[in-house]
């Protein structure tokens, strides 16, 4: 698994696809919903893929880590959007709170965790 993250158009898809040029499966939880993730592959805005789960009712380090044996051969992209202001309405603090333990959980299952700002990384795993 190769973890990258950093903040939202700081370059994350493109240093991703410049390091695997050749990766044909791409997942956007943006629009698709986590299940849909089958195959290794790419998967974009993990932490829509939180909020999504959340949504549903599940319980997403259970979903995640569920997965693990799929998710360990995958590049995975997130936004960091644990940082900053902490917002009022109690259903986005609790997707932040979700999506920095999904990321905890990912971040130590992964071989590989980079982050990336202003299109540069840093090797911060591996």
């Amino acid at each position: 698994m190769h973890l990258i993250l950093g903040g939202k158009y700081q370059g994350k898809l493109a240093y991703a696809k410049s390091l695997y040029p050749d990766i044909h499966t791409v997942y956007n939880l943006a629009h698709e919903s986590p299940r849909s993730i089958i195959i290794p592959g790419l998967i974009t805005n993990i932490h829509f893929g939180v909020r999504r789960l959340l949504i549903d009712g599940t319980d997403p380090i259970e979903f995640f880590t569920s997965r693990l044996e799929v998710l360990k051969e995958c590049i995975i992209i997130g936004d960091e959007i644990t940082g900053g202001v902490v917002p009022v309405d109690e259903f986005e603090r609790l997707w932040r709170d979700e999506t920095g333990k999904v990321y905890q959980m990912l971040a130590h299952e992964a071989d590989i965790v980079d982050r990336v700002f202003a299109g540069l990384s840093l090797r911060l795993k591996g």
